[in-house]
């Protein structure tokens, strides 16, 4: 299992983002309770943008997962940035 940082880039489209919200965060809700999102939130200030930290066995499974994402499928991401990342220092979790 990888660790897998990820930026969405918002569109600028503030009524969109607020119509597809519950449905977006109750979907990385469900990928939080199935252990593969660790972490998750919105970058203050604009641009419009949040970072999402996951479990997963590589990046490919990352997109798989995170093509579900209403934000995703109703075009609110305008940008997706999907890493593995190599934690150094600290950890994510107990």
């Amino acid at each position: 299992m990888a660790t897998f940082s990820v930026i969405y880039d918002y569109i600028d489209d503030e009524a969109k983002r607020d119509e597809h919200r519950p449905a977006h965060r109750d979907y990385l809700r469900s990928l939080h309770e199935q252990g593969k999102l660790i972490v998750s939130g919105p970058h203050p200030g604009t641009p419009p943008s949040a970072l999402v930290i996951m479990n997963a066995a590589d990046a490919e499974e990352v997109t798989r997962l995170l093509d579900q994402d209403p934000f995703w499928t109703e075009g609110v991401i305008a940008e997706r940035t999907i890493r593995e990342w190599d934690i150094v220092i600290g950890s994510l979790g107990g």
